[in-house]
């Protein structure tokens, strides 16, 4: 729907200056984003105690990850566009092959069939892929590479194929740090994402729509900006 409207204007461009715009998408989080304050402020307002604010909420996180334990994130400003790229993302760990079957079962609701992606440091994404290629939206596949794929083996699809997003700290700082931080850990440089949302509801937006769908799902931790929810 959003395409629409864009391509609407941009075809009134084109007519009026006589060329399409050239312009290059450097990322994808244009959308609202929440300071800590107002953050605390909801999770106060459904009087929750099961919270806390985290000194690094990164580092944290990947530990909680690598336990098996799966996350909402919802850091920062929102992703445009029909991928969450670690603005509004649902999280786990790629090594645990059965991660997909939990996310899909105890979380989106969906069918068992449906695949996940890998979010890698944009560093280490092509010692896992044949023929890399700078892929920050998650929507270029490449074939994995057999001897790596159990490293991501919920994140692959069933011809071993995986839709990347390479992640550069420039551009998704926190998201970076907790997969350099899930790294360390694991020595894994990748985590298994998938949108913040169950079936049939969109991705959460604001720190309500977060917090609601956190405590209507199979989540296991809910990571808001520097704030830390469990059930």
């Amino acid at each position: 729907d959003i395409g629409t409207a864009l391509g609407a204007a941009v075809s009134v461009y084109k007519d009026v200056v006589g060329q399409r715009p050239e312009i290059v998408l450097e990322h994808p989080y244009y959308g609202p984003d929440y300071t800590n304050e107002e953050v605390g402020l909801e999770l106060k307002k459904y009087k929750l105690n099961n919270f806390k604010r985290c000194n690094d909420i990164a580092k944290e996180t990947a530990a909680l990850i690598a336990d098996n334990k799966t996350v909402g994130w919802f850091q920062g400003r929102m992703e445009f566009g029909p991928r969450a790229l670690g603005g509004r993302s649902i999280l786990g760990n790629p090594k645990n092959k059965d991660m997909k079957d939990i996310v899909n079962k105890s979380i989106k609701g969906r069918e068992p069939w449906r695949p996940f992606a890998p979010s890698f440091l944009a560093e280490d994404y092509a010692d896992y892929v044949k023929q890399p290629y700078n892929s920050p939206f998650m929507i270029i596949a490449f074939q994995a590479i057999e001897e790596k794929i159990s490293d991501i083996a919920s994140a692959a699809h069933v011809d071993n194929t995986v839709r990347v997003q390479s992640v550069r700290k420039e551009v998704a700082p926190r998201y970076w740090e907790l997969i350099n931080e899930f790294k360390k850990i694991t020595g894994v440089p990748a985590l298994l994402n998938t949108s913040f949302n169950v079936a049939g509801q969109p991705i959460v937006c604001t720190p309500r729509d977060a917090i609601m769908t956190f405590f209507g799902c199979g989540l296991d931790y809910l990571a808001i900006e520097d704030y830390l929810v469990w059930k």
